[in-house]
This record gives C-alpha cells, structure tokens and sequence, in this order.
C-alpha cells in the first residue's frame, strides 16, 4: 500500500472512530486501563509516555519485531533523523533501559561493530499493559474486525510482534501523531502529558459535551493523582491558555474552550485509527 493510501485510511478511520457512539466512552476507558500501570510506577510511567520518548520506545521494537537482525545503530540513526532526541539522550535511554532489565544488548552474531537488542519479557509486558489501553477500547467501536477481538488471546509477544510488524510501516512512512496532529505537541511531548491532557478532558467534558465547560478538579488534585507538580499542571495551563484552549477565571476555576477539546478528540481518534491501522498491516504481513 503506497503512503497516500495509507495516509487515506487513517484520516478516513480517524473520521468514522469519532463519530462512532462510543468513542467517548472509549477515551475514558482509555485513560482508565492505562491509568493502573501509571499508578503503579508514576515516575517511570510520566516521563515514557512523553511522546517523543515513546516514540524511541516504539522504534525499537518495530526494528526488532520487523528485522531478522534489529541493530541499535539503526534504531539510533532513525530516532535522531525524526527529532525524537540526540545521540547523548539515546545513549542515557538505552543505558536506563538496559539497567531496568528491559532491554538486552549484544554484539552482532557477524560483525562486532554492531550491536543488535532484544526486549526482555518484562518490558513486553509493560508495552502490552499500554497498548491494552487503545486497543481494548477499540473493540466496541470494531466490533467486525475480528483481529481486534482476538488481541486478548495473544501472549505478550505474539501480541506486540503483531502490532508492531504493523506500526512499522507507519512508521517508516511518517504517519505518526507528531506528524498527523503536530498541534498537540505542546500537549504529549511533556512529563505526564498525555494523562495531564485526559484527566482535565474527562474532568471538563460530560459525555455528550461539544463546547465549552469547566475543570472541577484542583490543580493540585489532578498533580497529586499523576504525581507531578502543581506548577508543571500550572504551566500546562498557562500555555493552554495562549493557544485558545483555556480561559482561567480565577485561581480556581478553569474553563475548557471548545479548540481543546476538539484537539483531543482529534488526538484520540488519530491514536484509535493508528492502532487498527497496526493491527490490519500487521495480520496482513502473515499472510
């Protein structure tokens, strides 16, 4: 499939996803099951959700679930190419990774200059507990797509194989949010962003709401249940407000404009599509 027609069926899924009569129920199921691992480890969970970090994440394993000889070197030089972060940010990544027992690095069975990876189990567990988190939500909005229904049968790997032999080719083509949606940037490309950016969604907005509404929560409530500061939920705002997604009436009281929830409903159908998308190239890669 050339890249037009790829980029054709994920506007296409994104649209119908939307306006699906569960898609709002399914971003906050979304937020929900991805919630409970969060909770679990909120200091490793808000920093690799940052979009640009997840990326990384990402590209590793679809080099390793799509290449017979995944090399770090490769995964390096992509990662750079994109944007998502230095050499010297890779390296700490890597190094953090290794020292999780995520990630297992050896010399090239051919050629020593290589290093090729692996991820442990461990780590395909973690990564499966968060694609759980869209591809879950996706089986009431696909109830015909008997592939999405038949993820929860699959093992840890054969799930993420499956998945991520997809993601790869959306990858390599650049049909990644960042590229789709770059306005939400300033959104996901920040510590607990993208759960920042639900939890005032789902605080603001009733399930039938397409306009304006209010934030009930404190900041400090929302700081202290995704473990960030009130000034990192504070600069989120600020910031939201110079983009039109916010009004702040007092210090107490924050208005959701409609550009934001617009915004997230966009970023959410996006992340549905990308992930049926994964799904159906990646069932058809074994055919």
């Amino acid at each position: 499939m050339c890249v037009s027609s790829l980029k054709w069926a994920l506007d296409h899924s994104a649209r119908v996803l939307e306006r699906h009569g569960e898609f709002e129920c399914s971003i906050r199921a979304h937020y929900a099951i991805l919630l409970v691992p969060y909770s679990k480890r909120p200091f490793f969970y808000k920093t690799a959700l940052k979009f640009n970090r997840l990326m990384v994440s990402f590209t590793l394993l679809s080099e390793y679930f799509s290449k017979p000889a995944p090399l770090l070197s490769d995964v390096k030089a992509f990662c750079v190419a994109r944007g998502f972060c230095s050499r010297n940010s890779l390296e700490s990544i890597f190094l953090l990774f290794r020292a999780l027992g995520f990630m297992k690095v050896a010399g090239h069975p051919d050629d020593s200059r290589f290093r090729v990876f692996s991820p442990s189990a461990q780590a395909c567990h973690e990564v499966r507990s968060m694609l759980n988190s869209v591809v879950q939500p996706l089986g009431p909005m696909c109830p015909s797509e008997a592939q999405v229904q038949r993820m929860s049968e699959l093992d840890d790997r054969a799930f993420l194989a499956l998945y991520f032999k997809g993601f790869a080719t959306l990858l390599s083509n650049k049909l990644t949010i960042d590229v789709l949606l770059p306005e939400c940037d300033w959104l996901v490309n920040r510590d607990a962003g993208h759960m920042l950016m639900l939890a005032i969604y789902n605080d603001a907005c009733s399930l039938d709401c397409q306009g304006a509404s209010f934030r009930t929560s404190s900041y400090l409530s929302l700081a202290t249940r995704l473990s960030v500061s009130k000034t990192h939920v504070i600069r989120l705002v600020q910031e939201g407000v110079e983009k039109g997604c916010f009004k702040v009436h007092s210090k107490t009281q924050l208005e959701v404009l409609p550009p934001f929830v617009k915004l997230v409903r966009r970023f959410m159908a996006y992340s549905f599509a990308i992930t049926l998308q994964s799904i159906e190239l990646g069932q058809a890669s074994k055919i």
